[in-house]
């Protein structure tokens, strides 16, 4: 992929992202809103440092699957209520949804978080992989 395939890729992503707004998630009963600081996640670590090229293409590929998870998860894998964050000032909330979606059936993980009394708002995707462990020789 050229740099310029690579950046119209991000935009078409951002374009897409910038019209989703919010979508209703049934397990928490609340609105997940797609705010900027979730598009920036994507790109970037929490501690701010550019995510590589691969990576960025990885999560931004991802993306049609967050609505899905949020809007069929069962149940809630992980649940962090009043983290403290020096960073924010604030405390937060933080859930992980995981659901399997997709053509594929793959199982996809979603992060959502609420700063303080805000919004619910989509922080970052990934999928999980098994690996089939080769029998000994």
């Amino acid at each position: 992929m050229t740099a310029d395939d690579f950046w119209e890729f991000m935009r078409e992503k951002q374009a897409w992202f910038k019209t989703v707004k919010k979508i209703r998630c049934p397990i928490i009963n609340e609105d997940v809103f797609f705010t900027s600081k979730g598009f920036h996640h994507l790109r970037y670590d929490s501690g701010g440092k550019e995510r590589s090229k691969s990576e960025q293409k990885y999560k931004m590929g991802l993306l049609p699957l967050v609505i899905p998870v949020i809007k069929n998860a069962v149940n809630v894998y992980e649940y962090k209520k009043e983290q403290y964050s020096k960073p924010l000032g604030k405390y937060y909330e933080i859930w992980e949804l995981r659901e399997v979606v997709g053509k594929n059936k793959t199982l996809v993980s979603v992060v959502l978080r609420r700063i303080g009394d805000g919004n619910v708002t989509f922080l970052s995707v990934w999928k999980h992989t098994t690996r089939n462990k080769k029998a000994p020789k």
